[in-house]
């Protein structure tokens, strides 16, 4: 066989250890609150009653992070943690946490960072932090939203060279550029970023039988090469009825990726030639093109937005796998191509009152059609093998009616809720074929409550329905795997009910705390199931439940470091879900559990000179498969940064990731037909990656 089966592990979680993650979470947040207090310089600690009245930000206070553009501002912004949104189907549920000139981005594959990204900073005149709900057109289910607000005249650009070495001596360069001027009538912005990327990295790989027994060995080198052009453009014009903003993007990518393993057979690598030869050469090309239009109208306290939005990707992903046997003569080789077009068209009209009233109401209509055609083959030995779900073209309509609204209650209670109907249905033809009609309630309240000048508390109920892959619904293959997964015609979207309680609080000019406690109940999860076509594909498995705590803590150092900040993220999240496979429970698949990661960062502002280390914590993911359990998990990492603006007149930065060496583990557990039988033994591969190089410049014209 060329192919190796993959397998996943079954995990039980006792309340003793879920307890036992609670209090150290609960615990590590006391400790740094205490360091929080002890850390605050005197005159900052008397300057907190100053920090309700401190929600604009001058372009000048970021002068001292260097930034080019909007993006380098925002995430900069004192307890501000940045949410970029989601990628999902349609456009109402995928909104960030912040807006530009109060109108959220129309551009959806750009999404928001491409957005902030071409706003040059010299073109920022502040940025506010607004609290509270926002609406359903602009930023809904976000209790804190950073508007930044743009300079209306002059021309703006900036430009960025950054060099990108791999460890074996491959060096790339990426060149991007943003400009925004006035043309006419018109408020212009335009960028693009075109360049390539290396990826490198080595592997000892190690196959056991049942028993422990090594049975073979390898040694595999992986080398990529991504290249890319992409562009964007952006106009608006004001007119006495409102103003109208039309955004476009184009571009494409091509990856390139070369894997070889030398087998040994029944023992580790050695000086003696190897044994066997695996290669795969995999090979990706992405084409878009995206127009959005958008029309913000006003007329006395109500706005009128209208939104009509175009996006087009095409995709081609094809493998050559190679396989040779030295000691028994045998050569086997498969081939894999895929081609994929997806289409995606929405019109979205949304009527809110903006006025000054303590109840401002919104209503709103999404019409969205999604188009995906996939056309599979896949070969052994020059022979076509039969694949469930190879050519198959899956269409949804959809139709969202939604009215929500905010009420002021006073200072220091804000809540927002609304209720959405979702009718939407999904068809899939060719190879196979199906219809279904949905129908989904989406109820969602929160509630937002200022316990003082310095801290706010939010708290959450509501319902979403996930994001399908319109992928699952065709054939794919997992050529490192060797890995045929099968189409499932008959998928429907999960449904998430959550509660989450968020508690923010400023207590100095730059440090902050944020909390976040949430806890969901899933129906119709999607994990890998045997499907009734007989093959393994990704179907609606049942029921689970996902819990856990975020915490993040900006913490100023001015008592022990000048000017240095440090950032802690902490994620702890666990769940449980019945295996309808082994009949017991587990963890659901692909999430990280526990992740800690710190950042520290000193600007020297007098010297014009910024530095930063970057600790990322050893992590481990799990994956679920029918007849495999999956384990990938990474050690301690450090990276590190220094970066100057005093010569040329332009910013330099260099980058060193993996500084300690990236060591990262995926063990495959692999078991006879699934994992309710006895396993069959595992195949573990110890990757490393080296330290990357990269060295920046950025300016401004």
């Amino acid at each position: 066989m060329l192919v190796t089966k993959q397998l996943k592990l079954t995990a039980t979680n006792t309340t003793f250890h879920i307890l036992k993650r609670f209090l150290n979470v609960t615990v590590s947040t006391l400790s740094l609150l205490s360091i929080c207090c002890l850390s605050v310089s005197a005159s900052e600690s008397n300057n907190l009653s100053d920090i309700q009245n401190n929600q604009l930000y001058q372009a000048s206070f970021f002068d001292q992070y260097l930034p080019q553009n909007a993006l380098d501002m925002v995430k900069r912004l004192p307890g501000f943690k940045y949410d970029k949104g989601e990628d999902n189907r349609g456009f109402g549920g995928n909104a960030g946490n912040v807006l530009v000139d109060g109108v959220r981005p129309t551009s959806k594959s750009g999404g928001l960072s491409g957005a902030l990204n071409r706003i040059p900073a010299a073109q920022v005149d502040y940025i506010e932090i607004l609290r509270g709900g926002i609406g359903a057109g602009e930023a809904s289910g976000q209790s804190i939203v950073a508007n930044v607000i743009r300079k209306k005249e002059g021309t703006n650009g900036t430009w960025a060279a950054k060099l990108r070495r791999a460890p074996h001596g491959n060096t790339q360069p990426n060149i991007e550029a943003a400009i925004s001027t006035r043309i006419g009538d018109w408020e212009t912005a335009f960028d693009t970023d075109f360049g390539s990327g290396p990826g490198y990295r080595t592997a000892l790989i190690e196959e056991r039988d049942s028993a422990g027994n090594l049975t073979s060995s390898a040694d595999e080198v992986l080398d990529d090469t991504a290249r890319w052009l992409f562009a964007n453009g952006e106009g608006a014009i004001n007119t006495d009825k409102g103003t109208l903003t039309i955004n476009a993007r184009v571009g494409a990518d091509k990856v390139k990726v070369g894997i070889t393993r030398e087998i040994y057979q029944g023992r580790q690598p050695d000086e003696t030639d190897n044994d066997e030869f695996f290669s795969i050469d995999e090979r990706r090309k992405f084409k878009m093109a995206e127009l959005g239009i958008d029309w913000v109208g006003k007329t006395d306290d109500w706005k009128l937005h209208l939104i009509g939005l175009g996006l087009i990707n095409d995709r081609n992903y094809q493998n050559q796998v190679e396989y040779q046997n030295y000691i028994v003569p045998d050569n086997q080789q498969s081939n894999f191509n895929q081609d994929s077009k997806k289409t995606e068209f929405i019109t979205r009209a949304t009527y809110g009152y903006a006025g000054r009233n303590i109840f401002k109401p919104e209503y709103g209509v999404e019409l969205a059609q999604n188009k995906l055609t996939s056309d599979a083959n896949y070969r052994e030995n020059g022979i076509t093998v039969a694949l469930n779900g190879a050519n198959v073209e899956v269409e949804e309509l959809r139709t969202e009616l939604f009215a929500t609204f905010v009420y002021q209650h006073n200072d220091t209670l804000t809540i927002e809720g609304g209720l959405t109907g979702e009718f939407s249905q999904i068809e899939v033809s060719g190879e196979v074929t199906n219809k279904q009609t949905f129908q989904f309630l989406k109820p969602r309240l929160s509630a937002t409550y200022k316990l003082d000048t310095v801290s706010q508390i939010a708290l959450v109920a509501e319902r979403n329905v996930g994001q399908l892959d319109f992928g699952d619904f065709a054939a794919s293959n997992q050529a490192q795997d060797g890995n045929i997964i099968s189409g499932n015609p008959d998928l429907a979207p999960d449904i998430s009910d959550e509660l989450s309680a968020t508690y923010d609080l400023s207590f100095s000019k730059k440090g902050s705390l944020t909390v976040k406690l949430f806890h969901e109940w899933k129906q119709d999860i999607l994990e890998q199931i045997v499907l009734p076509s007989g093959g393994n594909g990704i179907g609606n498995a049942g029921e689970a439940r996902f819990w856990g705590v975020h915490t993040d803590v900006n913490l100023p150092l001015d008592g022990i470091l000048q000017n240095g900040l440090i950032e802690i993220s902490h994620r702890y999240r666990d769940s449980d879900f019945e295996d309808p496979i082994i009949g017991a429970k587990r963890a659901i698949s692909d999430y990280t559990p526990h992740f800690l990661d710190l950042k520290l960062r000193q600007d020297i502002v007098e010297e014009k000179i910024s530095w930063g280390i970057e600790y990322s914590g050893s992590f481990t993911d799990e994956f679920f498969n029918v007849d495999e359990r999956i384990t990938f998990s990474g050690n301690k990492r450090l990276h590190a940064f220094i970066e100057t603006s005093r010569y040329f007149g332009v910013k330099m930065q260099l980058e060193i990731k993996n500084i300690n060496t990236g060591d990262f583990t995926r063990s495959r557990y692999l078991f006879n037909e699934d994992r309710a039988n006895e396993p069959e033994g595992s195949q573990v591969a110890f990757r490393h990656r080296r330290p990357e190089i990269k060295f920046s410049m950025w300016g401004t014209f």
